[in-house]
């Protein structure tokens, strides 16, 4: 991926495991697709190796873009991000954000109830954490289009909050939060706070309805990547169905010919024939073993053919 732009958001947890679980067959996808490029590098040897090689990394690198291949989590979001920029015309140059400008934390402007989206328990949304790494040109241009995106909003938030304070509700809210409940001197200063109108709490809910942060991105790319995933899924269970059905006609090919070399074995025994005998029964011994080989992995592509199965019926009731 070279330079990266590591993030943090928070993410509904229900959304994480299914992501958690696109990725893991995305993983594999791409795997069985490597696997299958490197079979045309068999017999290469120096530089006819070295460019094959080579040109199977520029391939894969190409899949990821397009995200056709997505061998981690990282990679089935990039698609979604670039999207999201496109559809806001942010997909350009921006300038460089100014130094110290960005800082850790929730985007300044941003309201709590933002964060507050909850379950039908009362408990916040985004409880899990979503962790990962953008290629460099990505993960800045996300970056520095969400900043310059904010920055005249952010300013106009600010003359606001210059001009009303914290007003009586952030008030008892930190006085809450810090001490266990609100105490009376924070009531005295709710109280003694300037109050805005009912005009100018609208203009700044409309301002910080405004902001639009990366973490708000992300999560859009999070949804656009498990509501893809079903054509992922049905792409990668014909896929494995394949492999079952190719792996138990190896099976039964394996079995045919060590069938064969046995008859060959005991002709050979029956004429006194040691060397041919030796031959005909290693033979026989390599076919058993592949007949075993294959077998196992009609059992492996079965079970994984099972999990996106099973992945496609979760991705099917899975809430938006």
């Amino acid at each position: 991926m070279g330079s990266t732009v590591q993030f943090t958001v928070a993410v509904a947890e229900e959304r994480l495991q299914l992501l958690d679980l696109v990725a893991d067959m995305a993983a594999r996808e791409e795997r069985a697709w490597l696997a299958e490029q490197r079979e045309g590098h068999v017999g290469l040897r120096g530089g006819k190796l070295a460019q094959a090689r080579r040109a199977t990394r520029e391939k894969l690198a190409e899949q990821r873009e397009a995200g056709a291949l997505a061998g981690s989590r990282d990679w089935l979001l990039v698609p979604g991000v670039r999207a999201e920029l496109a559809a806001r015309g942010w997909d350009r140059d921006w300038p460089p954000i100014p130094s110290g400008a960005l800082a850790a934390g929730r985007r300044w402007g941003t309201a709590p109830a933002r964060y507050e989206g909850s379950h039908d328990e009362g408990e916040t949304k985004f409880l899990g954490r979503l962790g990962l790494r953008l290629p460099g040109e990505v993960g800045e241009r996300l970056q520095r289009a969400c900043y310059w995106h904010n920055a005249e909003i952010e300013r106009q938030l600010q003359e606001w909050a210059d001009q009303w304070g914290d007003g009586p509700e952030v008030i008892m809210r930190e006085s809450a939060r810090e001490n266990g409940g609100v105490t009376v001197l924070a009531g005295m200063l709710a109280a003694l706070a300037p109050t805005p109108t009912a005009d100018e709490m609208d203009r700044r809910a409309e301002l910080r309805a405004k902001v639009v942060t990366t973490g708000d991105i992300l999560r859009a790319a999070l949804d656009r990547a498990v509501d893809e995933a079903p054509e992922r899924a049905r792409r990668e269970h014909t896929r494995l169905r394949i492999a079952v059905t190719q792996a138990r006609h190896e099976v039964d090919r394996a079995r045919q010919c060590a069938a064969w070399a046995q008859a060959e074995w005991e002709l050979a025994e029956s004429l006194d024939k040691v060397d041919d005998a030796a031959k005909a029964k290693k033979e026989a011994g390599f076919w058993l073993a592949m007949a075993t080989q294959h077998r196992f992995d009609e059992a492996r592509f079965a079970a994984q053919a099972d999990q996106v199965a099973k992945l496609l019926n979760e991705l099917k009731t899975s809430p938006a």
